[in-house]
Parts: structure tokens; sequence; C-alpha cells
């Protein structure tokens, strides 16, 4: 019995931690327990409206907006910005709350787990400032104030690229409107500070580091960019040779394995990471870039709607390019090599060609929306279809416009719609099985083997109130690494060391399928095809940030077999259990429809209902 009525209650993916809010309070629910672990008074003045979780972290935060939120003005004026604070849930402390600092606005947000601390940048009553915060307490270790140019967007430039990261020594290096800031963790002090930085990539180890510059005079501006090596501890050369010129502005930069590529506004070069060798002189013109993926013994680029192939010398090899889009603006554009052949899938058209030749296997390209679709949905935040990779069978099963699809690299003929939906803009989730493919959307379950046919289709009504079964975290963790990429100049997570490699699987969005673009421009499947499954493995010493997350993945995987359905029947809701592998259903608890304030943590298989004052909680 709590001392005040219910107002709102979330459960956290991360931890299975339910946090409850009343008019006073904010509580926190351990599931093992079935008890309340904290309560804080403070956090029940935080708005539930701006709660978003931290992926693989115990941590959420909350924002407040004002009305008019504007980062120019709040940079430029005395105004009120973004204030954020962020709280452990596993023991309900507030870690950190800008207002309680001094902060007018937060810009960003950089949590570093290693060492307990929050860092923090933004405006200050003196100005601008970056901050480092101890989680234990929330006091400040220190607060350095830096140059108004530090946050002020650079003319001109066409790419402001923001970055954050920690070298092997843990000290900080902040790039920002072309501006790189190397500051000691510590004490907050500047220990290298230069202007005309367009971007900057570490080594897995962070002991290395790749730095361009455009910062030249002249007409060359804006048309050449230097690249250099670098060791952080004292901005020292790597390479013995003169930094590397490529012509262009640095559009993305990656590494793989030893090798530097470098992707500009005018084309792309491969450069010797240990020496800094290119390896072609000057390519043929490739302005537009927005996809490459390395092939056999060449390279596959889509500029615009049209795909090339770029041989080992920098130069094209087809007669004449491929239409792959209907539309120039079209995103995000897959292309799966098998050597000799690949398979490219765009939101409006899909087909196979033999790489050499630039061939097209079939026939006629698969349309997968017409011309009149992309034109009025090109501005949609969401993708227009829904790309999966299964490493078992080659397969690639694809959403698109209300179909179902199965692709793979082998066919000859192009593949048929195997179900048409009417999810109308609702995009379903689907599960990779040992022999088939559960496709789920709310309450309708449709299982595919993997030879395409309809092994059952499962559709029950749905609950109108605003109730909720937390679904399996995996899923849940698709749509926290989307969010991570899009917030990430606001909110940035940045592990370091072993905790380095689970950051890159959550940006490289594999956590539930390809749906987003946010591996970047360069890079096929094959580099981002591990989920989230094959981290549970993953054996190295995590922090304990992690740890709490870890375990609840593990646990997650006991009833990975089923599934948790509230169904609304005969004047009841219905918590059915239904096996995934067969369709076989089985009703666990029959509950009121006036107790239809509740939530279901899949996971622990706990139910938890809201009545007034009470929370009745119950395992499944």
């Amino acid at each position: 019995m709590l001392k005040h009525r219910v107002k709102e209650n979330t459960l956290n993916t991360n931890t299975g931690i339910v946090l409850v809010k009343t008019s006073e309070s904010v509580y926190g629910i351990d599931p093992e327990e079935q008890d309340i672990i904290w309560e804080n008074e403070k956090i029940g003045k935080l708005d539930f409206n701006r709660y978003s979780e931290i992926p693989f972290t115990s941590y959420a935060f909350f924002e407040d907006k004002p009305v008019i939120n504007s980062k120019f003005l709040s940079k430029t004026l005395n105004t009120k910005g973004i204030s954020r604070a962020i709280v452990d849930v596993t023991n309900g402390k507030i870690i950190f709350n800008s207002n309680e600092h001094g902060f007018q606005a937060v810009f960003n947000t950089l949590l570093l787990p290693e060492i307990n601390a929050v860092l923090v940048d933004g405006k200050i009553d003196e100005g601008f400032g970056i901050g480092l915060f101890d989680f234990e307490t929330g006091n400040r270790i220190w607060m350095t104030n830096i140059a108004s140019d530090f946050f002020t967007r650079t003319k001109g430039a066409i790419l402001n690229e923001e970055k954050v990261i920690l070298d092997a020594d843990q000290n900080i290096f902040w790039l920002k409107n072309r501006h790189l800031l190397k500051i000691d963790l510590k004490t907050g002090s500047i220990k290298y500070d230069k202007k005309g930085i367009t971007s900057i990539l570490s080594n897995e180890d962070g002991n290395k580091f790749y730095i361009s510059s455009n910062h030249l005079s002249g007409k060359k501006l804006n048309q050449e960019t230097v690249i250099y090596a670098v060791d952080p501890k004292n901005m020292d050369s790597l390479w013995s040779r003169p930094p590397v010129r490529v012509v262009g502005n640095i559009m993305e930069t990656n590494l793989d394995k030893d090798q530097l590529v470098v992707i500009t506004s005018k084309g792309f070069n491969i450069i010797n990471a240990d020496n800094g060798k290119k390896k072609w002189g000057k390519s043929d013109p490739l302005p537009l870039i927005k996809k490459i993926v390395p092939t056999k013994d060449s390279y596959l680029v889509v500029q615009e709607n049209m795909l090339t192939r770029i041989d080992r010398f920098g130069h094209n090899t087809w007669d004449t390019p491929l239409k792959i889009t209907y539309a120039n603006n079209e995103n995000p554009v897959h292309i799966f090599d098998d050597d000799p052949y690949a398979l490219f899938i765009t939101p409006s058209r899909a087909n196979r060609i033999q790489i050499e030749s630039g061939r097209k296997i079939w026939k006629e390209d698969l349309a997968l929306f017409d011309a009149d679709f992309i034109n009025r949905n090109l501005k949609l935040e969401l993708p227009h279809h829904r790309v999966w990779f299964n490493p078992e069978t080659g397969q690639f099963p694809v959403f698109s416009e209300n179909n179902f699809y199965l692709f793979n690299n082998r066919d000859t003929l192009a593949p048929q719609s195997l179900h048409k939906f009417d999810f109308g803009r609702r995009f379903p989730e689907l599960k990779i099985r040992d022999d088939a493919y559960l496709l789920f959307e709310s309450n309708n379950f449709y299982l595919f083997n993997f030879s395409g046919s309809l092994v059952y289709k499962k559709e029950y009504p749905v609950l109108k109130s605003g109730s909720l079964v937390r679904r399996s975290l995996r899923n849940s963790f698709y749509w926290l690494g989307r969010g991570l990429q899009i917030t990430s100049a606001t909110l940035l997570f940045a592990p370091t060391q072993a905790n380095r490699a689970f950051r890159n699987t959550i940006v490289s969005n594999n956590l539930g399928g390809f749906g987003m673009a946010v591996s970047g421009i360069y890079g096929t499947y094959h580099s981002y095809s591990r989920g989230l499954n094959s981290l549970t493995d993953f054996d190295v010493d995590l922090g304990s940030n992690l740890e709490y997350v870890f375990k609840r993945l593990r646990k997650s995987r006991k009833n990975d077999d089923s599934m948790v359905i509230a169904v609304p029947q005969d004047g009841k809701i219905q918590i059915i259990d239904l096996k995934i592998d067969t369709g076989a259903e089985e009703v666990l608890k029959e509950i009121n429809t006036q107790q239809d304030n509740f939530i279901i943590d899949e996971i622990e298989r706990v139910l938890y209902i809201f009545d007034g004052k009470e929370v009745s909680i119950e395992r499944l």
C-alpha cells in the first residue's frame, strides 16, 4: 500500500525495475524481491513523459524542455534551455541534475561508467563550460570555462562533426564545430587546442588517432583535406611520410582492419593505417556517395540513385551505372555481396547483379514501392521497409509495403510476396527461430518456415487501454539503439576498452534488424551481422553497469520459446502464453476488465496491477 494514488508507472527495460510515481514520490520495485527497494521524493518532480532509457546501463534520464526550445537562443542569450537529470533506477539516486549545477542549458551528456562520472557541456552563468561530475555524490569534480567559438557552428561548413573520444590514458578528445580540444580527465585542463579539424577517429585501443583538417588558405579551402595519424599522448605524427591529402571534404572515415577508409564529398580512397600510403593516387570523380560496400577485388559504390563498381585502382569498371532507386534521396540502401553476385535492396526496388559486369540477374527489378508512394514519404523519419539477415540460411527477410519476402543471394528469379498484411504504417518485429520466422505486430503473430510457407497465424483482439506487455529485451534494444543514434548530439554513451565493443554493436544497429541506416556509408552486413544473442557469450570483464543488464538478458533466454499476450475475452482479460514454434496456447491468468492498469514483464514473467494506492505483484 502506497501513501498516495499511482499517477504514472513504467518498466525499465534494462533492469526490470518498475518505477511508480505518485503525487509525492517515485518508488522502485525490484522484480526478484517483488517489493519496493527505494523511494525518492526528488524524482517525483521529474516529468515521466520526458523519461528515456540509456542502453546497457541502469540509468534513465529525464529532460525538461522550455516552451521555445532553441539551442541557438540558449547559446547566444541568457534564455533557459534544456535541463537534464540522470537517475540510477537500481537505487533511485539522482546522479546528475543540471539545474543543481548552474546550467542554463545542457547540450551534451557523456556517461563515463568506468570512473563513475558524467561529462556535461552547456551554457553556464560565466558563459560556456564543460564539467565532470561524480556519480556517487553528484558533486562537481571540475568545471572548465570554454571559449564561445567552440560552441558556434562554423559558417559554410559542409559537415560539422561532433565526437567525443577517450584515449588509452582516459584523456578526453572533444571535436565540435571544427574545433578539437584535448582535456585532462583528472583536472579539466586543456592540453591541446586546434581549430580547422573536420574529423577524428580512434583505433579500438585508443592509442592511435586519425585526424583530418581542411584549415587551408586561399582557393583550396573546402576542396582538399589533410589526414594524419598521431599518438594521442603527445600528438606526434605516427607516419614517417607527409600527411595524406585527399580531394573534397570528409564525409566519413572508417577503420577496416589495417585500412583507413576515407570518404569525401568528391570520392573516396583507401589509406594504409600503419604508414599512410594511399591505395590510389587519384580516383575517378565520385560525388554524392551514400554507400560503399567492399567486395573481393573491388568496391560497389552508390551515388544518389546509381550503383557503380570501382576497381582496386580507383576507376569505374562498368560502361553504364545501374539505377537502383526511384528517387535520389531514398534511404537506407542495402547491398549484400556474395561473390560473384550481389543483392541490392532499396526502399523502391531490388535485384541481383553480376558484380564484374553489372548485369542484372532478374529480368526486371522487384518493385517494393510505387513512385507515388516514394514521393509522398521521402521525408519520413522511419524507413519504408525493414530488412533482417539470417546467417544460418543466408536469407534476408524483408517487410515492405505490408508484404513479407524472403530474399537470398542465389535466386535466379525475384521472390514473391509470401503474405499481405494490414498493418497500415506500423512495422512488425521479427524473431528468427531454429527453423522458422515469427513476424509479429501488436497481438498478431505469423510463423513462416524457412521455405516461406505459413505455419500458423494468430490474430487476437487488442486491449484499448494503455496497459503494457514488455516484449523481449532484444526487441527493445533495437529501438534503444536507434534512439541512441538519433540523439547522439545530446546524449552520448562512451564506454572504453572492453565496453567499446558493446557500444559498436548498439550503434551499428544489429539488435533487431537493418531497419535504420546507422551503419554509415561504408560497410557490408558481414561487419554488423552479430546480434545481441552473441554478446551474452562475450567473455570480458564487464563493469557493474553491464553486469546487471546482462543478468537480465541471460534470464530472458529461459522463456525465449514463448510470448505473453494480454487479450480481452468475454468480459475478462486473459493473459496467454503462446508457444512460438507450435502455436500452442496456455491461459496463465484471467483478470477483471476493471484491472486495466497493469504491466507484464515478459522476461521475469511478473504481473503488476495498479489500483489506486495499491500495487499487486504476481509471478505468472
